[in-house]
């Protein structure tokens, strides 16, 4: 099932490549990861093209909640991912994964969320 291009963003660099091995074992694609939406938001017209974005949370931070928004608004899947349990209000755009996960439900949230731009496409 590869989606081609998918953005991670997320500060632990061990939870990082762990959301990596996972989203490779699921056959998901490549991926490329940012530590934080500030170093992510300089690129935001090259990952305007990846098919599916997976983005760290903390406690609803705007700069995440916007730049999620921009994400889905040029057509990229976005599951968040926060330890913040009530943070999903804040993401009507986005699947949301609560922290610790584990690789079932994240690549269940990222399937979810592709075959919903699939059926939308």
């Amino acid at each position: 099932m590869p989606t081609n291009r998918i953005l991670v963003i997320e500060e632990e660099p061990l939870l990082a490549l762990d959301i990596e091995d996972i989203l490779t074992e699921a056959r998901f694609g490549e991926v490329t990861h940012y530590r934080n939406v500030t170093h992510a938001q300089p690129h935001f017209d090259e990952l305007s093209g990846f098919s599916l974005a997976i983005v760290e949370a903390r406690f609803g931070a705007p700069e995440v909640i916007g730049f999620t928004e921009r994400l889905a608004k040029a057509g990229v899947g976005v599951v968040v991912m926060s330890a913040d349990h009530t943070s999903a209000q804040a993401f009507p755009h986005a699947a949301v994964v609560g922290k610790p996960f584990d690789a079932a439900s994240l690549v269940a949230a990222c399937r979810a969320v592709v075959a919903s731009l699939n059926r939308d496409a």
